[in-house]
């Protein structure tokens, strides 16, 4: 399968750079690159990308902005977001926003195309400092197995233990017995009930609430 990517930020140099370097990757295709938020979201329109791959800190709205309102819009278009900026705040704002993974710029070609495939399929994939800051927030106390928090059933539970686990949605139904339609309902019913904008801040909430694993 090809993922096709729309790429935003707001340095030329490493806008094309990225760009080239994607082209070298087979299974890439990046079909459209912006120089700010605003810009990557008319393209998004345009293109139906599966991936944003996009800077937080460009001129206009800015990249978290850009990715709040590509979630708030139900796009099927999954974000990355890639940049120099991995303060713990800059983190959890980008996946608190709907980013489904978070990498430094000195990321390896190799990882960064991970992380696109991995978002391509609804699977989130965050470096080791993202991965801290999210788990080092301070959460809430740890609920009994019999009180779910914010209303959850223990179906749902047993849905967003396995997306914590890194699973795409087909993977679940096999593993609930299930179908991937019934699925992306449980996901749907816990964003709802959660609050959470997506797959990466469900996997933070799962953790902050003793539901991973």
């Amino acid at each position: 399968m090809t993922v096709r990517v729309v790429l935003a930020d707001d340095q030329t140099v490493v806008r094309e750079g990225l760009r080239s370097l994607l082209g070298l990757i087979e299974g890439i295709d990046v079909v459209g690159v912006a120089a700010d938020a605003e810009t990557a979201l008319e393209l998004v329109g345009q293109t139906d990308p599966d991936v944003l791959l996009t800077d937080l800190r460009m001129p206009g709205i800015g990249g978290v902005e850009g990715i709040r309102r590509l979630r708030g819009g139900r796009s099927r278009t999954q974000a990355v977001a890639l940049t120099t900026y991995d303060d713990d705040a800059t983190i959890v704002e980008a996946l608190s926003a709907g980013a489904l993974g978070f990498l430094n710029k000195d990321a390896d070609p190799a990882t960064i195309a991970d992380a696109i495939r991995a978002a391509a399929s609804g699977r989130s994939l965050l470096d080791a400092k993202a991965t801290r800051a999210m788990l080092q927030r301070p959460g809430e106390a740890t609920p009994t197995a019999y009180e779910p928090p914010d209303g959850l059933t223990e179906r749902e539970v047993d849905v967003l233990r396995l997306v914590a686990s890194g699973l795409a949605n087909p993977q679940i139904a096999r593993e609930l017995f299930v179908s991937v339609s019934t699925v992306k309902t449980h996901i749907n019913h816990v964003l709802a009930k959660t609050g959470c904008t997506g797959r990466a801040a469900l996997v933070r909430y799962a953790y902050e609430h003793g539901l991973a694993g």
